[in-house]
């Protein structure tokens, strides 16, 4: 069933019908469909357009179908040819010709524009959401955890001593950015209310634009009808936020993977998480964190696909985007239901301290500190750096680390003083580095608190 039947003088095959049909998809749009159509007929009822009589009808109506598909006292019927023709067509079986006023002064070009801005911002605010109850949990361990030493990494080597807090960090850095990004989507979508474009180049109607602005929650309207009903950015906009947000689950999750292992042993995640072996008794797979690992490049290629559509589609609407939304709506669902299982698995990962904290102190991660110590003595970093690495080739030589290390062996070393014995240790390598964003745990709890107050802008700014 179509709106254009009788338009011109054609017959489409079934196969051409079932090609061109989008109901199976956009269906999961009616209640921005109901939402955007309400507020037309409301504001065609105020100009005058319709008579009030009829508006009142059609409203009453649209309430109904509303409530009915809510309930699921109706069910959409997929021998429509989309959601639009659908919620026109059902209200003019239903009422009669009054319902075939509803459409006046708008385009399924410029209603499309308009429900796909809606369900975005719908979903911006699931995702704040979804990473406020991330980020929130990953401060509270975090705050639970800044005494907890383990190493750092650079090219998978140990590099330097931190804290499991200052390691949290870093990810609660990652997903704050996300949330930014999500959140500036919202209002950028906010300021565009495309309705009232028409098909591409407006109407002839007095229309109130900014009145339908105002009903749905926009502050302001789009100022160019052909880009009103062909741009697609804050769609790919939305796409690039949720492939970040991915990438940076699929970061850690490659790291928890790591670190569980019997190689490292750093973590161990919820046996909820996990699952065991069909042929071998002895494993315990982190097949959620490999999952989510996986499902990160699902999300990527919705990205792709959007970028391939639009790369050359002239202005202002073609048919060709139509395919903005099965991709679209499938990452929207992946990344929602990622960040759920992530947030839950994120929560049940707990440090092995002792194995952790032995990794750190077992290694020579605070060479550099030796090489400070001397610097504060007066020798220039360059020469300081050498007999650091003399101190560290004296050790692999003697099978020995730093703290095993006598007073008379780092004489023997190099000429070092006795003191050195404190400088090289982890516990007073990490306190020493207090500077703002540092490991110390006076400076990962300034960050913590900067992290709160960072969360608590971001969400009261819409």
């Amino acid at each position: 069933m179509k709106l254009w039947d009788n338009a011109f003088d054609t017959t489409a095959s079934a196969l051409a019908e079932e090609f061109n049909r989008s109901i199976s998809f956009d269906k999961r749009l009616y209640t921005y469909d109901i939402a955007g159509t309400l507020a037309h007929v409301k504001m065609l009822k105020k100009q005058h357009i319709i008579p009030e009589d009829e508006a009142d009808e059609i409203l009453f109506a649209l309430n109904e179908l509303l409530s009915d598909i809510q309930s699921g006292e109706v069910i959409i019927d997929e021998s429509y040819e989309d959601i639009h023709s659908y919620v026109e067509l059902y209200l003019t079986e239903k009422i009669g010709d009054s319902a075939k006023k509803m459409h006046t002064g708008r385009s399924r070009n410029d209603q499309v524009a308009l429900d796909m801005r809606l369900f975005v911002i719908q979903e911006t605010r699931r995702l704040k959401s979804g990473l406020d109850e991330l980020i929130t949990a990953m401060i509270a361990k975090a705050s639970d955890a800044t005494e907890d030493i383990m190493p750092a990494f650079t090219h998978l080597r140990k590099a330097q001593p931190t804290t499991f807090a200052h390691y949290i960090c870093a990810y609660i850095e990652m997903f704050l950015r996300d949330l930014k990004r999500i959140a500036a989507i919202e209002e950028d979508c906010l300021e565009a209310m495309p309705l009232g474009s028409g098909a591409c180049c407006g109407n002839t109607y007095d229309i109130d634009r900014e009145y339908v602005a105002e009903l749905l929650g926009f502050s302001d309207v789009t100022h160019n009808s052909i880009d009103g009903v062909s741009d697609r950015d804050y769609m790919l906009d939305m796409l690039y936020a949720l492939s970040m947000m991915m990438m940076h689950i699929s970061r850690y999750c490659e790291e928890l993977i790591l670190f569980t292992s019997e190689q490292y042993a750093f973590f161990t995640i919820g046996n909820a998480f996990c699952s065991g072996s069909s042929m071998m008794p002895q494993k315990k797979n982190p097949d959620m964190a490999e999952l989510l690992r996986g499902k990160t490049g699902r999300v990527y290629g919705a990205l792709i696909q959007m970028l391939t559509t639009m790369k050359a589609q002239p202005l202002s609407y073609n048919k060709d985007m139509q395919e903005d939304k099965e991709f679209f709506f499938d990452a929207i669902d992946t990344a929602n239901k990622c960040l759920k299982i992530f947030t839950a698995m994120f929560e049940s990962v707990t440090l092995n301290k002792e194995t952790a904290y032995r990794a750190a102190r077992d290694s020579y991660i605070t060479a550099v500190d030796a090489a400070d110590y001397l610097v504060k003595k007066g020798l220039p970093f360059r020469d300081a750096y050498k007999k650091a690495a003399g101190l560290v080739n004296y050790c692999i030589d003697n099978n020995k680390y730093f703290h095993e290390l006598t007073a008379e062996e780092l004489h023997q070393a190099g000429g070092f003083d006795k003191k050195l014995l404190k400088a090289i240790t982890v516990e007073h390598s990490i306190k020493q580095r207090r500077q703002t964003g540092g490991p110390a745990p006076e400076a990962v709890k300034k960050s913590l608190a900067h992290y709160k107050a960072q969360l608590n802008k971001i969400l009261s700014q819409n």
